[in-house]
């Protein structure tokens, strides 16, 4: 029996409650480095996931008429490096999961949502990579 397959409105809600905890995450994480381009680094990140978050709280309002209210969770990590593996394995993760919602968009009012988030965080991945490569 195939699990049942998330709908459009499920995925988008799932996406606002991970990007809300990124957002947080990296507001926490940021603060464990003194290096500056780190910081840098993961601030982008940061103000990145804020501005996806209000992206996709927006579009779910425009769809369904109210925005998605959720219980915030809090990502938690044991070192610097641990949270930078676990954030670049998350970008890798939302990357994957807004591609799929492309093709099953209902209206093309998400497509810009959708593809900006995505390629933003190949760009998160990217740069949790080069912070990871410079620990070692």
């Amino acid at each position: 029996m195939q699990k049942q397959q998330e709908s459009f409105i499920e995925r988008l809600q799932r996406a606002i409650e991970e990007e809300w905890k990124d957002h947080d995450f990296y507001n926490r994480l940021k603060g464990d480095t003194s290096n500056r381009l780190f910081r840098d680094y993961i601030k982008h990140a940061e103000d990145d996931e804020l501005k996806h978050y209000q992206m996709f709280q927006h579009l779910h309002f425009q769809l369904t008429g109210k925005y998605h209210h959720f219980e915030p969770e809090t990502i938690s990590y044991r070192s610097f490096e641990g949270g930078v593996i676990r954030a670049q394995q998350d970008e890798f993760k939302a990357r994957e999961m807004y591609r799929e919602m492309l093709f099953m968009i209902p209206t093309p009012l998400a497509y810009h949502v959708l593809f900006t988030a995505m390629t933003d965080e190949m760009e998160h991945a990217t740069r949790f990579g080069t912070i990871y490569g410079r620990l070692k």
